[in-house]
């Protein structure tokens, strides 16, 4: 069975940029299963855990409709190393509950922390996170991304990033990286670019 999922920001039980998610949801809904009726905010998280911290909720629909929801405790990963791997036929363009095509990106590095997937030259996401790229100046976010994310399309609304057509042979001609995801704001978890390895 087809599953997709959703992961949403509960920051002191409130919801972070819900409106992102539920757009998303409902374009897969119209995709793979037009029988079901759009989702709205009450359909999506109707009763949030009303907890100090930031929490994680995972919504999981089908077919079916939403089958799963779930609240966890939320920690940022720790990721002190990055490599560079390459998959020119990877597609991951929908949040599929069956994440295999980016696990085995991470089997390919298992000395890192994290990798940069590198599709037909082109810098895409990590395994779990969208990039974005500082030059000293502004932060750019590759126009390839393998599925673009909530967050990554909140910073380019509210214009804190912008895109660009990045290589592989650009990176080193920035600062730093950023990783950013639903959980992950722009510059919470950053490296320098200096320390990837291969470039």
């Amino acid at each position: 069975m087809c599953q997709f999922v959703e992961t949403i920001c509960i920051q002191d039980g409130k919801a972070r940029n819900l409106r992102y998610h539920i757009d998303r949801m409902n374009r897969t809904i119209r995709q793979f299963f037009p029988h079901l009726t759009s989702v709205t905010e009450a359909d999506l998280l109707p009763q949030i855990p009303q907890e100090s911290g930031l929490q994680k909720a995972r919504v999981v629909y089908s077919a079916e409709g939403i089958t799963e929801r779930t609240f966890a405790p939320y920690a940022l990963r720790t990721i002190q190393n990055i490599a560079l791997v390459e998959d020119n036929d990877i597609n991951y363009a929908w949040k599929s509950t069956d994440r295999t095509p980016l696990t085995r990106q991470r089997e390919k590095a298992p000395h890192a922390d994290e990798v940069i997937i590198i599709k037909d030259g082109c810098v895409t996401d990590t395994s779990y996170t969208n990039l974005c790229f500082f030059d000293g100046h502004e932060w750019f976010t590759p126009d390839t991304p393998l599925l673009p994310g909530t967050m990554r399309q909140y910073l380019l609304d509210q214009g804190l990033i912008k895109t660009r057509h990045i290589l592989a042979t650009d990176i080193p001609h920035y600062q730093r990286v950023s990783l950013i995801n639903a959980m992950m704001q722009l510059g919470e978890l950053t490296l320098d670019v200096s320390g990837i390895p291969g470039l």
